[in-house]
Protein backbone atom coordinates (compact mmCIF):
# COMPACT_ATOMS: atom_id res chain seq x y z
CA UNK A 1 0.00 0.00 0.00
CA UNK A 2 1.06 3.13 -0.34
CA UNK A 3 0.57 6.85 1.16
CA UNK A 4 -2.81 7.45 -0.98
CA UNK A 5 -4.01 4.39 -0.59
CA UNK A 6 -3.78 4.76 2.91
CA UNK A 7 -5.46 8.19 3.11
CA UNK A 8 -8.21 6.66 1.06
CA UNK A 9 -8.73 4.08 3.36
CA UNK A 10 -8.49 6.50 6.30
CA UNK A 11 -11.18 8.59 4.42
CA UNK A 12 -13.59 6.08 4.31
CA UNK A 13 -12.78 4.95 7.69
CA UNK A 14 -14.09 8.04 8.54
CA UNK A 15 -16.80 8.58 7.14
CA UNK A 16 -18.26 5.17 8.26
CA UNK A 17 -17.36 6.15 11.79
CA UNK A 18 -19.06 10.10 11.16
CA UNK A 19 -22.51 7.90 9.63
CA UNK A 20 -22.84 6.07 12.51
CA UNK A 21 -22.30 8.83 15.05
CA UNK A 22 -24.70 10.49 13.09
CA UNK A 23 -26.84 7.91 13.27
CA UNK A 24 -26.17 7.40 17.28
CA UNK A 25 -26.87 11.52 17.62
CA UNK A 26 -30.35 11.43 15.89
CA UNK A 27 -31.16 7.87 17.92
CA UNK A 28 -30.46 9.64 20.97
CA UNK A 29 -31.87 13.21 20.68
CA UNK A 30 -27.98 14.44 21.30
CA UNK A 31 -25.82 16.51 18.87
CA UNK A 32 -23.36 15.24 16.71
CA UNK A 33 -20.62 16.85 18.56
CA UNK A 34 -22.12 15.32 21.83
CA UNK A 35 -21.62 11.74 20.51
CA UNK A 36 -18.13 12.60 18.97
CA UNK A 37 -16.74 13.96 22.15
CA UNK A 38 -18.19 10.67 23.69
CA UNK A 39 -17.03 8.15 21.30
CA UNK A 40 -13.16 10.25 21.43
CA UNK A 41 -13.11 9.86 24.93
CA UNK A 42 -13.91 5.86 24.97
CA UNK A 43 -11.08 5.47 22.12
CA UNK A 44 -8.73 7.19 24.72
CA UNK A 45 -10.22 5.13 28.00
CA UNK A 46 -9.77 2.06 25.13
CA UNK A 47 -6.32 2.92 23.68
CA UNK A 48 -5.20 3.41 27.98
CA UNK A 49 -6.04 0.26 29.02
CA UNK A 50 -4.37 -1.87 25.68
CA UNK A 51 -1.26 -0.10 26.55
CA UNK A 52 -1.57 -0.68 30.23
CA UNK A 53 -2.55 -4.41 29.16
CA UNK A 54 0.40 -4.25 27.04
CA UNK A 55 2.81 -3.18 29.24
CA UNK A 56 1.76 -5.80 32.14
CA UNK A 57 2.18 -8.38 29.58
CA UNK A 58 6.27 -6.83 29.35
CA UNK A 59 6.59 -6.68 33.04
CA UNK A 60 5.21 -10.20 33.06
CA UNK A 61 7.95 -11.96 30.64
CA UNK A 62 10.38 -9.96 31.67
CA UNK A 63 9.50 -11.47 35.70
CA UNK A 64 9.63 -14.98 34.16
CA UNK A 65 12.86 -14.26 32.20
CA UNK A 66 14.37 -13.32 35.77
CA UNK A 67 12.88 -16.21 37.03
CA UNK A 68 13.81 -18.80 34.71
CA UNK A 69 17.73 -17.52 35.09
Amino acid sequence: MDFEDDMSSINTELRYITVELMKIAEKNGKTFEEVSREYIENVKLLHGKINSLSEQERQSEACKKSLSK
